[in-house]
């Protein structure tokens, strides 16, 4: 998952995340794996997948998820906001006992920790007009393609960039997005987390082309020597799969299933 271009729209959409923010961090408590509560590290600024409502409390897919997890496992788990720069040293040194955050499973990240199997399969995503006729990275070649400056997006489009006639950089996606809508562009290249949310309560103004151009792993992060941790939440996730409530919270937060991990 891309976690910093998220964290940059956490800004502009949520103010009052930053009264969860003030804490992170400073916590001293430390996890107890023999606890009928599990310690959990987020960002807690991160919509749709963890983030603070006006009333100052946890919402996203990933908390819907985790109460779900919750009934499986018969454990209570305990949110502690993070600095997400410290979020591996944190679980490592059992400030908490996993990370639910929309953690991409990256090969560096493996040499670290481990992580359950993937709850969903992340994906760098084309947005475009609804009636655009491009339905893939080949048929970016000659449009101008519009990307948030600094993302990850930027990285996953490199490789066929020059493909382009022009990109156009955005400090933030809304703006690009805004631009497609009035012509000025032909497509956003952007974190499909990101643009499903955006695009929720569009309609049929825009969509997501066909064909992505990265996919990436997002899984709940464990320490390397928590084999039964990762045993049980492994457990739970794919009962959740199975039994269609990961599709329903997909449904709530994307208005479709991106959980199905294709």
């Amino acid at each position: 998952m891309k976690i910093n271009v998220l964290k940059k729209i956490a800004i502009t959409l949520l103010v009052t995340s930053s009264l969860g923010l003030a804490a992170c961090g400073t916590s001293n408590k430390v996890s107890n794996s023999n606890s009928d509560k599990i310690l959990v590290g987020l960002d807690d600024s991160f919509p749709p997948m963890g983030f603070r409502s006006n009333s100052n409390e946890l919402q996203g897919f990933d908390i819907d998820m985790a109460k779900e997890i919750e009934k499986k496992i018969n454990k209570k788990f305990d949110f502690m906001p993070y600095n997400w720069d410290g979020i591996i040293p944190g679980l490592q040194s059992k400030k908490f006992d996993v990370v639910i955050s929309a953690m991409s499973v990256t090969e560096e990240r493996q040499k670290q920790i481990n992580f359950t199997v993937p709850y969903i399969m992340e994906k760098q995503v084309i947005v475009i007009k609804g009636d655009s006729k491009i339905n893939s990275p080949e048929d970016l070649k000659g449009k101008v393609v519009g990307v948030q400056l600094g993302s990850t997006s930027e990285h996953a489009m490199e490789p066929i960039k020059n493909t382009f006639k022009e990109v156009k950089e955005y400090k933030n996606n809304m703006d690009a997005i805004n631009d497609l809508g009035i012509g000025r562009i032909d497509a956003v290249v952007i974190d499909e987390l990101v643009a499903r949310y955006y695009l929720k309560e569009q309609g049929s103004k825009f969509k997501v082309a066909e064909k992505e151009l990265s996919k990436e792993p997002v899984a709940i992060g464990i320490r390397k020597d928590d084999s039964a941790m990762k045993e049980q939440l492994d457990k739970a996730i794919q009962e959740l799969k199975q039994d269609g409530t990961l599709a329903k919270i997909s449904e709530k937060w994307f208005g479709e299933d991106i959980t199905n991990n294709k």
